[in-house]
């Protein structure tokens, strides 16, 4: 069985806090319960969004979990995203746009036509992603040239 059902009453577990209804902290389980924290708890002032909470099951419901805090919660540290440089991303899809995808979208038209009806999805697919992508690439090509023009 998963370790979502080894989940037991008087289990410690660490739960990272997110908004809920009115703001107030909630947790998540990775298989989507709640998780509501204990109101008798001598640590339930101090919870808020974005921190470290551990704490002992109390209640365990289909739909939610109810834990109660055993000491001071903490700031989860957060690290910064990574800058992302939009030229350089315009860059690799100007390269891209230069590619030629119809001898790839002929290879796969004709394998659609060799396979079977169940089979065919695939290759189908795979041409609507091909050709979305290239849409995409002009599209977003296009407006960044237009954008270094002004």
């Amino acid at each position: 069985m998963d370790e979502l059902q080894k989940l037991g009453l008087g289990e410690k577990i660490t739960v990272q806090t997110v908004p809920g209804r009115e703001n107030k902290p909630i947790g998540r389980l990775p298989d989507g319960r709640v998780i509501l924290f204990d109101q008798k708890s001598p640590y339930y002032d101090a919870l808020a969004p974005g921190q470290s909470v551990e704490g002992h099951v109390i209640v365990i419901s289909e739909n939610y979990v109810i834990v109660s805090p055993i000491r001071e919660p903490e700031i989860v540290k957060v690290e910064p995203i990574p800058e992302v440089y939009m030229d350089d991303i315009i860059e690799d899809l100007e390269k891209l746009a230069g590619e030629d995808f119809d001898e790839i979208i002929v290879d796969l038209e004709n394998l659609v036509r060799r396979v079977s009806k169940n089979a065919k999805i695939i290759p189908r697919a795979l041409i609507h992603v091909i050709r979305l992508q290239h849409l995409i690439i002009k599209i977003l090509t296009r407006e960044n040239q237009f954008s270094h023009k002004s």
